[in-house]
């Protein structure tokens, strides 16, 4: 279970997600082959922050650092544009997401399990 002090990396990486999932149409990207990327790993980066903040479990965070990795190395995987919005977006929502799920699972002290 997280403690209260380590709540605020969920916000950021909820906010990080409806950044991810808006960005195409900020940057004019939206009617690109990659903008779906960013639709899909958005949603997905909205919903499991969602999760670990109303059930405060650590397998989201698991999952949140998988998402952001994948998310910092997409545009390479997909071939984006090396000067885009896209790149320095995904760069960006990526390495935050991915660190700040390593740092909950890294500071978050864990319950031992009692057996009874």
């Amino acid at each position: 279970m997280k403690n209260r002090n380590q709540r605020w990396q969920d916000w950021v990486n909820l906010v990080a997600g409806i950044w991810l999932f808006i960005v195409p149409w900020l940057f004019g990207f939206a009617r690109t082959g990659y903008s779906w990327d960013a639709y899909l790993f958005g949603a997905v980066m909205i919903v499991f922050p969602v999760l670990a903040l109303i059930d405060r479990r650590m397998w989201e965070e698991w999952i949140d650092g998988l998402i952001g990795i994948w998310v910092f190395f997409s545009p390479w995987v997909l071939g984006f544009n090396v000067h885009t919005a896209a790149l320095w977006n995904f760069l960006a929502v990526g390495f935050v997401v991915a660190l700040l799920s390593i740092w909950n699972l890294a500071f978050t002290p864990r319950v031992k399990a009692s057996t009874t």
